[in-house]
């Protein structure tokens, strides 16, 4: 057995680790789960409807943050991407349909969570374009590894 056998491609601990389980339904799961406690946090024991607002939107961001670059461990690039977008306008739904019931403040009271919304829309477009880019130039699709 030479060395050359036992070294690994660049990238290719990376794509072999845990993460690459981290489905967008899983994502949304941990991170619906995470909101949920800051929501209930925020509001039964911090009695404050400033923080249910920013944990309302911080469910929303943690989701946009981490899910386009989990993209690039994916193996069906469609799929992930119809299902990421899909989960990421539930996500959205289901933390400011929460801050509403708790708060009586939607969207279109507050310039702040129109402002996320829509800086985290574009982001998610744009780091989707850079992480699918980054994918079809670079992926070494022999023997795994980026």
């Amino acid at each position: 057995m030479s060395e050359d056998d036992n070294l690994r491609k660049p990238g290719e601990m990376f794509t072999a680790s845990v993460l690459k389980s981290a489905t967008p339904l899983r994502q949304f799961l941990f991170i619906g789960t995470l909101g949920l406690v800051c929501l209930l946090v925020s509001k039964y024991i911090l009695h404050s409807n400033d923080m249910v607002m920013y944990a309302g939107c911080f469910g929303v961001v943690f989701y946009v943050m981490f899910n386009p670059w989990l993209c690039l461990l994916g193996t069906d690039n469609k799929k992930y991407l119809i299902t990421s977008f899909i989960l990421y306008f539930l996500i959205a739904i289901l933390m400011y349909g929460i801050v509403y019931l708790m708060t009586g403040k939607y969207f279109s009271n507050s310039w702040e969570v129109r402002i996320i919304l829509i800086t985290t829309t574009f982001y998610m477009v744009v780091a989707y374009g850079m992480m699918l880019g980054l994918k079809t130039l670079f992926l070494d699709v022999s023997d795994g590894g980026l």
